[in-house]
């Protein structure tokens, strides 16, 4: 598996993935002091549209290409596996609350509405690992065929980084064309992003810019809506042991995220908004690196 593939796997993730474009962008641009462009794609629906007799097969192949190295019981694994693909979670399932609900849900995000053995529930953690699977031939024909030395990709989330414009925009095609003709899959219309470095880039949950990493405005704005709902709490009735604890949790993941970047503005402008009476009970510490529950 390609290096630059960050979603779980361990010494990875997003942090790390965003260091890498940022890395990726400096040294393409030689320390900003020669034109560089950054193409990022997208996955129409990437979770609902995954083969899994496609899928199913890609695992197989891998494991018994090492079954003379495998330990486990390798048919017990098969079997496995195979259970796990190929389950069907809206087959003998209990719907909770109203059709309504999913008005206006692209038919995308759902597994209701996907092909025929297509799809995986997007919350198991295996559907996550399978993902990485999936398109990990796809990551060796942009570094190996498409000779992009600047790549990397987080589940469907993927960037290119390249001098000239004009080649990065001669690849949208035969990428796509890969997509459908080998993994019967779609990239995303309307998801293409093409621009000089310059003008920065979004990428899972933050902006990078020359000499500088911004949270993004999402990001941002989930938290100030965390912190309104934390807020509608205190001021209805005092909060039970449950509610503190999350509270803490919630509030901390955000300060979490935030202590990666230059976020000292943004952090000042969040306790501006967080009710006074959370104070009774709880305290910040490690220079507003996270709240703790008074005693």
């Amino acid at each position: 598996m390609e290096n630059d593939s960050y979603s779980c796997r361990v010494g990875k993730g997003t942090h790390y993935g965003i260091r890498r474009m940022d890395h990726f962008i400096r040294s393409c641009s030689r320390n900003y002091s020669r034109d560089c462009y950054i193409l990022k794609l997208d996955i129409k629906g990437y979770f609902m549209a995954m083969n899994r007799k496609l899928l199913y097969d890609m695992v197989k192949t891998v494991l018994l290409q090492n079954s003379r190295s495998i330990t486990f019981d390798l048919a017990l694994i098969l079997y496995l596996v195979h259970k796990t693909i190929f389950n069907d979670p809206t087959t003998n399932c209990i719907i909770k609350g109203s059709r309504l609900d999913w008005i206006g849900l692209p038919n995308t995000k759902s597994l209701f509405s996907a092909q025929p053995d297509c799809g995986l529930p997007i919350g198991n953690l295996t559907s996550q690992l399978f993902g990485n699977i999936y398109l990990n031939e796809f990551d060796h024909f942009v570094k190996r065929e498409l000779r992009i030395r600047y790549y990397g990709r987080y589940v469907d989330d993927f960037i290119l980084i390249h001098n000239s414009k004009e080649y990065l925009k001669s690849l949208i095609t035969p990428i796509k064309n890969y997509l459908l003709q080998q993994l019967r899959l779609e990239l995303h219309p309307n998801k293409i992003y093409l621009q000089h470095y310059t003008k920065g880039v979004k990428y899972l949950g933050a902006v990078i810019k020359p000499h500088r990493i911004y949270i993004a405005n999402r990001t941002k704005g989930n938290f100030y809506e965390a912190l309104q709902k934390q807020n509608q709490i205190v001021r209805d009735h005092k909060p039970s042991r449950e509610e503190l604890k999350t509270f803490q949790s919630s509030m901390n993941s955000y300060l979490g995220i935030l202590k990666h970047y230059k976020t000292w503005k943004i952090k000042r402008t969040i306790f501006k908004h967080l009710s006074g009476w959370w104070w009774n009970y709880v305290y910040v510490s490690g220079g507003i690196a996270k709240f703790v529950l008074k005693r």
